[in-house]
């Protein structure tokens, strides 16, 4: 049946298992820094009360459809019990530019951000890591932890949140996680959880650094996704000094990553680059490393096509006419 194809969260999660979209999003990693792909710095708007939109278009040469994702963060949503992140992504075909599919955004956007630090992950701490540091209780917090102990083997999880109860809901539910339940998650203070951990991940809208860089030990890999604007930074200057700065787009962390300002494009290294193999992630046992992601629509495109493809083979979501 020709037409758009509606998929909401729950088509998402059905159709694209976390091992496929992080697959996917390794290979679209390889090809924006390969040059393969189309990727204007995105445009954004502000939003009452603090918020942003913003339109993140992409297309990849030789891939078979492009993507447009409109996504808004709304920090004060969450004294609404309102979702922090609404989004929408438009898929279509290449070939001809029709809209085949009509996604919903914030559950594709936590699978592919949290596919991003899999990648990063996997390409760059140590391979015996086990403990992990989780600032953030929401839903990108969830996706990079379920992301995170898919490539390693995770034996203790310390998750630190500004609000108690978000904490506490957050260890509840990994505890009921099938895929989780040895992974030790416990709520932990700010302190407490930097200290001997060998991963620590930011998954917050906070304004300012959320633990102290001075705390981390040698060896230790950070991955960062929740800032994506200058004036944000999750990240102090203790944590990047000396650090091997990885992140998805030079141009795009070095407008948009408030961790990064002051530094330059040979100051970083681009994950595609290293996934690929045109440049080394870690060096050496020692050697701090940093994955910086504002997000990259080539992640939402290459988890979109494989959303889109994956639906239609199970026959989910449904299909409207269109035009």
């Amino acid at each position: 049946m020709s037409g758009l194809r509606i998929l909401r969260a729950a088509d998402v999660e059905r159709a694209c298992p976390l091992d496929v979209a992080v697959e996917a999003v390794r290979k679209g990693f390889a090809a924006l820094s390969g040059g393969a792909a189309t990727i204007p710095v995105r445009p954004s708007i502000p939003l009452g009360g603090g918020g942003t939109a913003l339109t993140m278009p992409a297309a990849v040469a030789g891939w078979p459809y492009w993507s447009v994702k409109v996504v808004t963060v709304a920090p004060g949503n969450t004294l609404l019990g309102l979702p922090l992140i609404g989004a929408a992504v438009l898929l279509g075909d290449f070939a001809t530019g029709t809209p085949l599919a009509l996604i919903e955004g914030a559950s594709l956007t936590a699978l592919r951000t949290g596919a991003a630090g899999g990648v990063a992950a996997a390409a760059l701490a140590r391979p015996a890591s086990s403990i992990l540091a989780l600032f953030g209780a929401g839903a990108q917090a969830r996706m990079q932890l379920r992301a995170a102990a898919r490539v390693l083997k995770l034996t203790e999880v310390r998750v630190v949140s500004r609000d108690a109860a978000h904490s506490r809901a957050f260890v509840a539910e990994a505890a009921a996680d099938p895929d989780l339940r040895s992974a030790g998650v416990r709520v932990a203070g700010r302190d407490d959880a930097v200290r001997g951990a060998d991963i620590v991940v930011t998954a917050t809208t906070s304004d300012t650094p959320v633990f102290d860089g001075a705390l981390l030990g040698s060896g230790v890999h950070v991955t960062a996704v929740g800032s994506f604007r200058p004036s944000m930074r999750e990240l102090d200057e203790a944590t990047l000094r000396g650090a091997r700065v990885v992140v998805d787009q030079r141009d795009a962390a070095l407008a948009e990553a408030g961790e990064l300002q002051g530094l330059r494009r040979e100051d970083l290294v681009e994950i595609g680059d290293v996934v690929a193999g045109r440049a080394p992630g870690r060096t050496d046992a020692r050697q701090r490393t940093v994955f910086k992601s504002v997000g990259n629509a080539v992640q939402d495109l290459a988890v979109a096509w494989q959303v889109y493809e994956r639906a239609a083979e199970q026959g989910l979501g449904e299909t409207i006419a269109w035009p």
